[in-house]
C-alpha cells in the first residue's frame, strides 16, 4: 500500500514540477555514479597487494568520478543529453521497423503495424533529437502519468487482498 502511495505521490511531483524532478533524477543518477567509482578506488586500494589488472578498475572508478562531476554540474543538459540517446534509438529501431515493413513474406497485421510503429517511431525520434530539453519535460510527464496509474492500480489491488 506504501508503494502505491509514494508512487502517486512521485507522480504528482513530476506532473506538477517536471523541472526539478529532471534535475532530482539526473542528481540521484550521479550521486550513484559517484558512489560506484568511489567503491571501485577504495576496493583498489584495500586490494591493492592483488595480482589482478588493478588499473583497468581505477580507470573505471576515475571515469564514473568525472561523469558524475559533470553531472551535477549540469543536471539539465546531462538528461537533455540521455533524452537526445533516447531520440536517436527511437529513429533508429523506427528505421528497422520500415525496412522490415517493405520485405516481402510478412502477415498482414504484422506489415501493418511495422508501419504505423515504424512511421510514429520516426517521427518521435526527430521531436527529441530537434528538442531535447523540451522532450526531456514531456518524458517526465509521461512518467508521472505512468506513476499516478500505477499507484493507484496497486492501491486497488492491496484494498482486494
Amino acid at each position: 500500500m506504501l508503494n502505491g502511495i509514494l508512487a502517486i505521490i512521485f507522480g504528482l511531483v513530476a506532473l506538477l514540477f517536471p523541472g526539478i524532478t529532471i534535475i532530482g533524477l539526473a542528481v540521484y543518477f550521479a550521486i550513484t555514479i559517484l558512489i560506484g567509482g568511489l567503491s571501485l578506488i577504495v576496493s583498489i586500494i584495500q586490494r591493492k597487494d592483488s595480482p589482478s589488472k588493478w588499473y583497468y578498475s581505477l580507470l573505471e572508478g576515475v571515469i564514473g568520478i568525472l561523469i558524475a562531476i559533470l553531472i551535477l554540474a549540469r543536471p539539465e543538459s546531462a538528461a537533455a543529453f540521455f533524452v537526445a540517446i533516447m531520440g536517436l534509438w527511437a529513429l533508429f529501431v523506427g528505421l528497422v521497423f520500415l525496412f522490415t515493413y517493405f520485405k516481402k513474406g510478412l502477415p498482414e497485421f504484422v506489415s501493418a503495424f511495422h508501419l504505423v510503429a515504424g512511421i510514429l517511431s520516426v517521427i518521435i525520434g526527430f521531436l527529441i533529437i530537434l528538442n531535447p530539453f523540451e522532450s526531456t519535460r514531456v518524458i517526465i510527464v509521461l512518467i508521472g502519468i505512468y506513476a499516478i496509474a500505477y499507484g493507484t492500480f496497486s492501491l486497488v489491488n492491496t484494498s482486494k487482498i
